[in-house]
């Protein structure tokens, strides 16, 4: 042993002159130049492979042979540096090897080719690793996170990764990482919602288990509280890059630069942006923008040190342009450099578009480093300039044949089969509703067309739409442009105008309830219409990127098509990826169980079919070529053909990459006008182009004409396009930087705002792109407008969603009087978002809300700051904390003093109805009343909240013929401002009246339309549940015990103390009268425990007295003297004291109900 380790030794030591040794990432190598090497070594082959078998075994690992002296950038390995050139010429290496070594692609850099980065290839020898003859070292797993995550096996292919978009964000995220993470943490990253996030989390560790353990050396390592990955020997392009940035980019060779810079495939995990993860998502943006700025700075220095070979450094100077349109120093190098190659012209064209777009984005004047580049130039006449066109420019536009249109489908027997006999059936009764599941490219959109098709063809017409990815903010998105498609295709139906929430062309005024608070019914009332004339087939393609609300309402129209014959619905959604919508999941997880989803899974073509489709497009091609090549994919095997017909076969090609070599051969005018469409994320118009991007009329219709002629974009209906595969979307996208990204999104949000502010659905895009823009003021108000109009369409979860997204946007705004009012209006609508017939608990924003509003008062922003404190009277209600509840709508009505007249009367009518309801202060409740109808009657306005407040105090004094009136005009007033907090608020109030004055039927229409609002927002009606069981208990109901105790339980569940002490006195007032005095007591001694829990007065003494009743059947001369003693004084209602001189009489009363948040104008 100690003779071979003197061996190995001497070896380290050689005269040999080999340049061996251990290399950092720091530390960059020598050259080793073939003169160096001994002429004995070169003369004798098989010696140098003993010395260097000596060197694998000492070292007990791989070493690598790399080309023009690059350094390695991996810590630890024993590295031969030479000319692999040479190397191979001499040695024969890859021809040679000794048993135990195997040769394998190298990067110039000494690592494994990283994927999609195109560099050298040189040999890398490794060993065993214990150093056994005829033992394999196994090819350590190689990952790429600078673009589309990728894993590439010891075989040299991609494995395939989880179909899940959520579960590959996780396993970049612990590659990216490279630490252990607790499971709580990872939940709160990709998992912030209602479901059980631990159980998702280990679904996705599952599907990572499985990807890892098929012989990678890479593993998940994972206990019951943390999580990581052992990457082992894996490769890892992020790694590679920010170990660069650990050492020094100006100390790097310029090699290592070169090679550095070809690493970065695209942006850091490109397509896996999860929107609604905010955490993620903040994370993956800063990731993002280091490694921006790190390729920045190493394609400055290149640009710097290749500055006198300009030949080399001009790709590098576009390279940075391209990467941000933004950097006057790299249009500066573009015009230095072209200046230097004499082409002057071309400079000068560059810098006049270079001073263009900084004046335009920055707002001022190119600085001095470009107007030096520019006075550079030798003085040439820029009259007539053009820049040279790119190779891809210089192509005619006939280059590319056109793509034979879509003809039948090919193969997809009993799929066609199972869609046909469902089609069939649809005419005499309701059927399933169809679920086409697959990968991208599969065919899923080609099987709805088909679906469509054989609904015309059995005498009916079908109407489509399809989600975005984009709109996952746009409520009711999908169904939007349904009905859009309806009213094109059948413009004599009609729509009616209740449908004006989502459909503003088509107006509407005040109308009744339908109007506004039954949309769902609206819109499954359309389809029955529809489905009475003719077969009706609704085609919603790429579900898994539905909004909550468009999910909601496509199950409550699915659970209504089985009564309605002739109409059926398809749906068709990527697979993996429609498990990450937790709403859509559920939906269709319902139906299944329900027995009403049928689900058709695309599997790839067979080989037979696939020949067919390829020769359809060609008879010549080699189809046996594509087919092996496609592996059945359709769009693959069709993008390949055309590859083929231009002359580009392009063997071991991906879809992506034929995408790319279509694009590349398009005109700078026409690529542009791709990128415009793909940024912009859904379906466009050339009107839509022309007003957000720099087109003129002529050259749009140009290039839209040669994209459809291309087979990239495609007729959507009307004069609206759409690209023919949303994977085509995604490869334009992903092939911008992510500064160009930013502004494309930037011009398009500046675009957007005014249509936005309007209040149309143009909101939810507007969030999309100031988000994407990184534009936090403009996302902040985007928010607030997209989440007042999410409130007006019951969509309370995408308001909610709204509002935490745009109060992190605020947060990082400098501090301004504009920043406390925006925080203030998201605040406000996380809180009615939370409000409704369900009676869901509020968020826990106290100390937040508490701290905006102080801002407010310091600034004297006086309406904000009186919104604050209603939304603290509110939590402050709900918590059962009076006190503070009516000290806080006291200092609203005393800031909304300071205001303009109409706030001010908004602010008295409301402090004066929360108190109301507090069942405190009446007297100067009367007061404020008095004093805001004054106001308003001069203003000659009529204020919902002054309505409100008066029906109130009507009731109060007994009069409840006038307070239904002045409730009911409150209703109508909350109906035509959209106010659907209020519309809750005062459908309650209404319906607790009219059981008061046993207007029993006008009671029940009433609850159900709260009921109907309810099941559209996903809540349930505990107090509804309770009014309709206290009558069926009035009207002697023989269920009506039952029905009641349970509604009672579902209040108690709820925790609304209010309510749940109405209902208790409510029932016991009942069963008194009946002479059930067992009941009374249970009822009416829980009723005095809650309502002295929140200190209601009138609730306290009703429950009193009727305990004293049940006790010895006595009358109010027997009640405690602190209930009887304020009768006179009128602290007491009308209905309070009446009980109070008869406890026998039923009780029949309203519970209170929250303050106002906040003023409506």
């Amino acid at each position: 042993m100690a003779a071979g380790f003197q061996r190995r030794q001497r070896l380290l030591q050689s005269p040999m002159r080999w340049r061996v040794r251990m290399i950092s990432c720091s530390v960059p190598p020598a050259f080793t130049p073939q003169s160096d090497i001994p002429v004995s070594m070169l003369r004798e082959r098989r010696p140098v492979w003993r010395h260097i078998s000596a060197f694998d075994r000492f070292v007990d690992g791989g070493f690598a042979v790399g080309g023009g002296g690059s350094p390695p950038l991996v810590e630890g390995r024993l590295l031969v540096l030479g000319r692999i050139g040479w190397f191979r010429r001499r040695c024969r290496c890859h021809r040679l090897a000794p048993q135990g070594c195997i040769a394998r692609p190298c990067s110039r850099l000494n690592l494994p080719t990283i994927v999609g980065a195109p560099v050298e290839t040189g040999v890398e020898l490794s060993r065993g690793s214990a150093g056994r003859p005829g033992m394999q070292r196994p090819i350590p797993l190689r990952v790429r996170l600078l673009g589309e995550l990728q894993l590439v096996g010891a075989d040299g292919k991609a494995l395939a990764l989880p179909a899940s978009r959520k579960t590959r964000a996780l396993l970049g995220y612990l590659i990216a990482t490279g630490q252990v993470h607790r499971r709580e943490r990872l939940c709160d990253l990709f998992w912030d919602g209602p479901d059980d996030p631990r159980a998702e989390l280990r679904w996705s560790l599952s599907k990572i288990r499985a990807l890892l353990g098929d012989g990678s050396r890479a593993r998940l390592v994972a206990d019951r509280e943390r999580v990581g990955i052992e990457l082992g020997d894996a490769l890892v392009d992020h790694a590679v890059v920010r170990s660069l940035a650990a050492s020094s980019v100006a100390a790097a060779t310029t090699e290592v630069l070169t090679e550095t810079v070809a690493l970065f495939g695209g942006e850091f995990l490109d397509g896996l942006d999860l929107p609604l993860c905010y955490r993620y998502q903040e994370w993956c943006i800063a990731e993002r923008e280091a490694m921006s700025q790190l390729r920045f700075r190493v394609l400055a220095a290149l640009i710097a040190r290749l500055e006198d070979v300009p030949t080399d450094a001009l790709p590098y100077a576009y390279a940075l342009v391209a990467a941000d349109p933004l950097s006057e120093t790299g249009h500066a190098a573009v015009v230095r450099l072209l200046g230097k190659l004499g082409r002057t012209n071309d400079a000068l064209v560059h810098y006049e578009r270079a001073h263009r777009i900084l004046e335009a984005e920055l707002g001022a004047p190119p600085g001095e480093e470009l107007k030096a580049a520019r006075q550079a130039l030798r003085p040439t006449p820029i009259a007539g300039a053009r820049a040279a066109p790119s190779g891809a420019a210089r192509r005619t536009l006939d280059d590319a044949p056109r793509p034979a249109a879509s003809g039948p489908m090919v193969g997809r027997d009993a799929e066609r089969a199972t869609i046909d006999r469902l089609v069939g059936m649809a005419a005499d009764s309701g059927q399933d509703v169809i679920l086409v599941t697959g990968e991208p490219g599969v065919g899923k959109s080609h099987m709805l067309g088909y679906f469509s098709e054989r609904v015309a063809a059995a005498g009916g017409r079908a109407f489509s739409a399809r989600a975005f990815e984009a709109e996952t903010a746009r409520s009711y998105g999908i169904w939007i442009d349904l009905l859009r498609s309806v009213q094109r295709q059948r413009p004599r139906h009609g729509l009616p105008s209740v449908l004006g929430p989502l459909l503003p062309e088509l107006g509407g005024g005040e109308g009744g309830v339908g109007d506004r608070t039954q949309l769902f019914d609206a819109i499954v009332d359309l389809l029955y219409g529809l489905a009475a004339d003719e077969p009706v087939g609704i085609a919603l393609d790429d579900v898994q990127w539905l909004d909550d609300a468009s999910t909601s309402l496509l199950h409550y129209v699915a659970r209504r098509t089985e009564a309605a014959p002739g109409l059926v619905i398809a749906c068709a959604a990527r697979s993996g990826e429609v498990e990450d919508n937790i709403a859509v999941s559920r939906v269709l997880r319902s139906l299944a169980r329900d027995g009403r989803l049928t689900e058709i899974e695309l599997d790839t073509l067979s080989a037979e079919h696939t020949a067919e489709l390829v020769r359809r497009l060609d008879p010549a091609l080699d189809a046996a070529q594509i087919v092996a090549a496609s592996d059945g994919n359709p769009l693959f095997a069709l993008e390949l053909a055309r590859a083929h017909l231009r002359g580009d076969p392009g063997p071991g090609r991906t879809v992506k990459a034929l995408i790319e070599g279509q694009l590349a051969g398009l005109t700078d005018q026409v690529r542009e006008t791709l990128v415009w469409a793909a940024a912009h994320g859904r379906t466009f118009t050339p009107q839509d182009l022309a007003r957000l991007g720099p087109f003129d009329a002529a050259g749009l219709l140009m290039a839209l004409g040669e994209l459809e002629r291309r087979g990239l974009v495609r007729p959507a209906g009307g004069d609206a396009y759409d690209f023919t595969h949303d994977l085509v979307r995604q490869v334009t996208y992903r092939s911008l930087s992510h500064p160009r990204r930013k502004l494309l999104h930037r011009h398009i949000a500046r675009a957007l705002r005014p249509a936005a502010e309007r209040g149309g659905d143009a909101a939810a895009d507007l969030v999309h792109h100031a988000v994407l823009a990184e534009d936090d003021e403009m996302a902040a108000r985007a928010c607030i407008v997209a989440g007042e109009r999410a409130l007006r369409l019951f969509a309370n979860a995408e308001a909610a969603g709204l509002a935490e997204r745009g109060l992190r946007h605020v947060a990082r705004l400098p501090e301004a009087p504009e920043k406390v009012v925006s925080r203030i209006a998201l605040l406000k609508i996380r809180v009615l978002a939370a409000t409704g017939p369900g009676l869901r608990s509020l968020p826990p924003i106290e100390d937040e809300i508490a701290d905006a509003t102080t801002a407010a008062e310091e600034q004297g922003l006086q309406a904000a700051a009186a919104t604050g404190h209603y939304l603290l009277s509110i939590l402050h209600q709900q918590a059962g904390q009076i006190e503070q509840a009516e000290a806080s709508t006291l200092r609203a009505a005393e800031i909304g003093r300071n205001a303009d007249r109409k706030i001010q009367a908004h602010q008295l009518a409301n402090t004066a109805r929360c108190l109301l309801e507090l069942e405190t202060e009446i007297a100067r409740a009367r007061e404020l009343i008095a004093e805001a109808g004054d106001i308003a009657q001069s203003l000659g306005t009529e204020l919902c909240e002054l309505h409100w407040a008066s029906g109130l105090l009507e009731r109060w004094n007994g009069r409840q013929d006038q307070a239904a009136v002045h409730l009911a005009r409150s209703l109508a007033l909350a109906r035509r401002s959209e106010d659907r907090w209020r519309e809750y608020k005062c459908l309650t109030w209404l319906a607790t009246l009219h059981f008061e004055m046993a207007r029993y039927a006008d009671m029940h229409a009433r609850c159900e339309e709260l009921r109907s609002v309810a099941e559209r927002i996903g809540e349930e009606t505990p107090f509804v549940d309770a009014l309709q069981a206290l009558t069926a208990l009035m009207t002697a109901d023989d269920a009506a015990d039952e029905a009641l105790e349970s509604a009672l339980a579902r209040l108690r569940a709820a925790d609304d103390k209010s309510y749940l002490a109405y209902a208790l006195n409510s029932a016991a007032s009942f069963y008194c009268r009946a002479g059930r005095m067992e009941q009374v007591r249970l009822h009416a001694s829980e009723a005095l425990t809650v309502a002295s829990k929140i200190r209601r007065r009138c609730e306290i003494a009703i429950a009193k007295a009727l305990l004293s009743a049940a006790a010895n059947g006595s009358s109010a001369a027997e009640v405690d003297d602190d209930c009887r003693a304020p009768i006179e004084l009128e602290d007491f209602s009308a209905r309070a004291r009446a009980v109070l001189r008869q406890p026998a009489e039923p009780a029949r009363s309203a519970p209170t109900a929250a303050p106002t948040p906040g003023l409506q104008t």
